[in-house]
This record gives structure tokens, sequence and C-alpha cells, in this order.
């Protein structure tokens, strides 16, 4: 009697699950890529706009400048924000031209630190609202704003930044796209026809479909056996914990009910499920996780290669 009461109850609940599982995959990836431009690369840059003469090298708003451009090269950017944002209180409002070289810096340093929502903020306090494109650094300074906006998350006004490198830049404009649909893992996009030949791509997408977990099937060893799922992981300590816990509650319970026991059974046989669902779902957990970081493993690689990331484009620095 405990035997039948214990296997239809758990006969039940892998049914469940199994109709459960087949419904539908986990939804998209949701991969966390950033990258940190070495310093090497910014160092190494010309600046976009012209040295400072020895006429300017008198004034003490210049001065200032040329110390915050020296901590900038090194990558000491805190330093570099605030001897910039001393040169803006010094300089006269004539000398509009050096003025917007330092507003452009002090954005390009927040960028470069990642600090995206105080760059927006400070190209919006700036004189910078109202350039042109022969602005000498205009092409970074959208690309810096379309990925400092995207990532504050302030869609809408990345979208106008991007609408505007469509008119000027439209090369530009496709790089970009593409890095967002590669950062964002929108597949259809990045099988898209239109991309035409690329090996790079093609090496990452197709190592990509090689090595990713499914997470249904995942969930699908898990309820038929559980532990199951997180060995097709390759997650063989959790496996066997998985394994060991549930075969200790379903033995628990079988005792309960074959000594009459009924209260404890139940109880017992509803913490089972709990362990049992909850280690279904933890197999689908794990597996959009490694599939995440296989993922984000990947793009970053090939956004490197391809130099998707807006800064592997610059031209110019501080």
């Amino acid at each position: 009697m405990a035997v039948k009461i214990v296997t239809n109850l758990f006969l039940g609940s892998i049914g469940l699950c199994l109709v459960a599982c087949s419904c539908k995959e986990a939804g998209q990836l949701e991969p966390n890529i950033q990258f940190a431009a070495p310093v090497h690369v910014i160092e190494n840059l010309p600046s976009a706009f012209p040295d400072l003469t020895s006429e300017e090298l008198q004034e003490d708003w210049a001065k200032e400048l040329l110390i915050a451009n020296k901590f900038a090269r090194e990558n000491d950017l805190y330093r570099a924000i605030t001897s910039y944002k001393r040169a803006l209180i010094l300089i006269p409002s004539s000398q509009l031209y050096r003025k917007q070289q330092i507003e452009y810096d002090i954005i390009l340093s927040y960028y470069l630190g990642e600090k995206y929502q105080e760059a927006v903020e400070a190209f919006e306090a700036s004189s910078l609202t109202n350039i042109s494109a022969q602005f000498l650094a205009f092409e970074n300074l959208l690309q810096i704003l379309y990925d400092a906006y995207s990532r504050a998350g302030q869609p809408a006004k990345a979208e106008k930044v991007f609408a505007l490198l469509q008119k000027v830049r439209p090369k530009v404009a496709e790089n970009l796209q593409h890095a967002e649909d590669v950062i964002h893992a929108n597949f259809s996009a990045l099988h898209s026809p239109c991309l035409g030949s690329n090996e790079n791509l093609s090496y990452f997408l197709t190592t990509y479909n090689q090595h990713a977990k499914s997470v249904r099937h995942a969930k699908t060893l898990n309820a038929l056996l559980p532990g199951a799922g997180y060995y097709y992981l390759g997650q063989k300590n959790t496996a066997i914990t998985a394994f060991l816990v549930n075969s200790l509650f379903i033995a628990t319970a079988y005792y309960f009910f074959d000594h009459g026991n009924w209260a404890a059974g139940a109880i017992t046989t509803s913490l089972e499920m709990g362990w049992y669902i909850g280690g279904i779902n933890g197999a689908g957990l794990g597996a959009k996780e490694f599939n995440e970081h296989l993922y984000k493993t990947l793009a970053k690689d090939y956004m490197i290669k391809n130099h998707l990331f807006p800064v592997l484009t610059f031209q110019t620095s501080f």
C-alpha cells in the first residue's frame, strides 16, 4: 500500500513536470558583456585637438588641462576628471573651442571609467549639445553617447543618437547595431543573410551551438531522475547531492506510510515535492547560466577581434 501511494505521487509529479518542461525553453539569454579598454589602447592614440600653444600654457586653465591629460593617459581617471573640472572653472567663456574640448574629455573619462550615467549627465550639462559634425571628436562623441545612453537605461535618447549616426556615419551606425545584436544575443539578427560572409561570426555562433546546453533537456532529465539534469551540466557534486536528498525523502515518506503514520508521510512527501520541483527548476536555471557564461565568453572575444566595442574604433583620445 505504501509503495503504491509513494509511487503514484512520484509518477504524478513526474508527469506534471514533464508536461511543464516540454512547453518551452527558458527565455532570452541575458549575458552581461563588459569591456574595459586596455590602458595602452588609449595612451597610444593621438589627441583629436591641437596641442596647447605656448601662449595658452601661460594660463592656469591650460596648465590644469595639461595635467588632466597626463592623468587620463595613465588611466588615472578620477584625478583626470578633477583636473578637467578645475580647468573648466578657470577657462574664460570666450575660449569656447577649448571649453568644448575639456567638456568632451570629461565625458570620455566618465565613459572609459564605465560611469555611464555620469557621462550622459556631463554631456547634457555641457555646450556640446549644440555642436555640429565639424567638431573634431564628433564621431567618437556620438558613439560614446549611444553606448552610454543604452547602458544607462535611456533607450529613447540612445535611439535619437543612433538616428543621427545613420544620417552622418551610416557605417558606424551599422557596426553599432551589430554590436547591440551581439550584446543582447539577438540570434535572428546574427543569422541574417544580410551580414554576408563572416568567418569570425560563423565560428562564434557554431561554437556556441555546439557547446550550449538545452534548458528543456536539463529539466526533463532531472524530472526523470533527480540529479541527472545537473550531471548533464557537468555539476557532478550537485547531481549526487540532489539524488541522495530526493532518495532520502522518498525512503522516509515510504517508511511513514508503511507504518501507518499518514500525517508524517504527507508532510515528508510535500517536502520531497519541494526538493523535486526545485531541482528541476534549478537544473533549468543552471543550463541558462551555463549558456550565458559560454555566450559571454565567445561574444566578447568576437567583439574584440572585430572592433565592435566603440572604444576600439576610436582614432583619437585625450
